[in-house]
Parts: C-alpha cells; sequence; structure tokens
C-alpha cells in the first residue's frame, strides 16, 4: 500500500509537472510570436534615422538592430515614410512600431514606449545676417517658421501659441531646411543634432547660421501601438536597458551632442 501511495504521488507529481509546461511554453512561444509580428516605420531625420548611400543607419535604428539581437528576433525591413504617414499607421494599425518619436503629454496615451534613446532640444534657427534678437515669444511669432507636418516641431509651436498662418510646413527635414537657405522662411525649428547633421550632410557653413530661441527638451521613444501587449514593451525595455554601453558607443559614432544623451 505504502508503494502505491508513493506511486500515485509520483504520477500526480508528473500530471501536475506536465500541466505547468504546457501553460509555460505555449505563453513563451506566444511572446516571440508577438514579437515577430512587429513592422517598423520611421521618417528620414538625421542622425536618428537616416539614408546613407542606400543604406538606413542612426543611433535609433543602430540601437534597434541591437535590441533585435538581444532578443533574438529576425531583422525585419523598416519602412521609411514621411512623419504624419507614419504615425497615421502606427497609431490605427496593431503590431506597429514607430521611431523616433518625442514622448508628450499629448501623445502618452496613445502609444506604449520604450527608450529613452536620446533627447532632442528643439530650437529656432535663423540666417546669422538677419541678427535677429527677440525678447519674448511675441516678437518670435511675428515671423515665419519651417516646421515638418506632425512633428514634435509643428506641435511644441502650437503649444507655445505660435499662430498656424506662420508656419512653412514641409514633410522632411531637408525641404524645412531648403526653405530656410531660400529666404522663403525667417527661421526653422528642429534639434540641436539635426540641425548640426543637416548642414553636414549640405554642405553648409555653421557659421551662415544661428540658434535665436530654445523652445524645449523632449526624450525621444519607441512609440508602439496602444494595443501591442504589456509583456512584448517588457522584453524590449529590459533588452534596451541592459545595452546600455552599447548605447553611449552609438551616440558618440554619430556625433550627438552630449547636451542630447
Amino acid at each position: 500500500m505504502k508503494k502505491e501511495g508513493l506511486l500515485r504521488s509520483f504520477y500526480v507529481f508528473v500530471l501536475v509537472l506536465t500541466a505547468l509546461y504546457g501553460k509555460l511554453v505555449p505563453a513563451q512561444s506566444s511572446l516571440a510570436e508577438d514579437v515577430e509580428k512587429l513592422s517598423y516605420y520611421t521618417e528620414n531625420y538625421p542622425p536618428a534615422n537616416f539614408y546613407d548611400n542606400y543604406v538606413l543607419k542612426g543611433i535609433s535604428v543602430d540601437t534597434l538592430k541591437l535590441i533585435w539581437q538581444k532578443l533574438d528576433t529576425t531583422p525585419k525591413e523598416i519602412s521609411v515614410q514621411p512623419w504624419a504617414r507614419a504615425y497615421r499607421n502606427v497609431l490605427l494599425r496593431d503590431n506597429t512600431v514607430l521611431f523616433t518619436m518625442s514622448r508628450t503629454p499629448q501623445r502618452e496615451k496613445d502609444f506604449k514606449w520604450v527608450g529613452p534613446v536620446f533627447h532632442s532640444n528643439h530650437v529656432l534657427v535663423a540666417k546669422s545676417s538677419r541678427k535677429f534678437q527677440f525678447d519674448s515669444k511675441e516678437q518670435v511669432f511675428q515671423h515665419r517658421v519651417a516646421t515638418i507636418r506632425g512633428d514634435i516641431s509643428e506641435i511644441s509651436l502650437r503649444q507655445q501659441g505660435f499662430p498656424e498662418v506662420r508656419m512653412g510646413k514641409v514633410s522632411d527635414l531637408k525641404q524645412a531646411f531648403l526653405m530656410l537657405r531660400n529666404d522663403r522662411v525667417d527661421m526653422m525649428m528642429i534639434s540641436i543634432h539635426g540641425f548640426q547633421h543637416v548642414l553636414s550632410q549640405l554642405n553648409e557653413s555653421r557659421n551662415k547660421y544661428e540658434i535665436v530661441w530654445r523652445v524645449n527638451k523632449i526624450g525621444n521613444y519607441y512609440a508602439f501601438n496602444k494595443n501591442t501587449s504589456d509583456a512584448v514593451i517588457d522584453v524590449f525595455q529590459q533588452a534596451f536597458d541592459s545595452l546600455e554601453q552599447e548605447r553611449l558607443a552609438i551616440k558618440k559614432k554619430y556625433e550627438l551632442p552630449a547636451e542630447e544623451y
């Protein structure tokens, strides 16, 4: 009887273990499948994400590739689109990610977040020859400014009360800069790192331009569609956090200003 009791206890133990294993393995498998389902969107905005000889690279792109390696997930194609279109896609479609997005109170509940990848100091830049000196926002409001449509640059100006009719809205950073260079606007709204990179990319002299107004500083993240499971967000954030030294090296590689780390 004692032997039969031991056998019965052993069988019960095996059954419980099998049941637990059956629950745990599908959960792990499901999480991996959820990660594999993700589609990625970005814009052309150096040095975070940009093409160099037809190769997509940048701080956010390189960091994402390291996260993929950490999670042992298949590298995916990244769709480069104008910001407003990419934003709309990720806002409305499940299993999508957009980077790099400034995390603002207005956007907080519309997405789930992993990061911050880096920070942006947003400023107004003008030609040095204009010799602008502003004592108040109201003086700034008298001038036309180039912004990227739907981007944090447009949103930040609107939050400052900047008149909509004085915004020259375009689809990417290069177009905004060319509007400034060709005197179609008086200033452009841009991050410090974006300003440095576009000058280098277009072989423009830094001395021809100057920062005339500082607007804000905001963290930039990978933004996931809000229906993404918390488990997926957690594994991405854990992988991101574990890459601290690698992320620092990437920022240095792309010469990100230290104030925007």
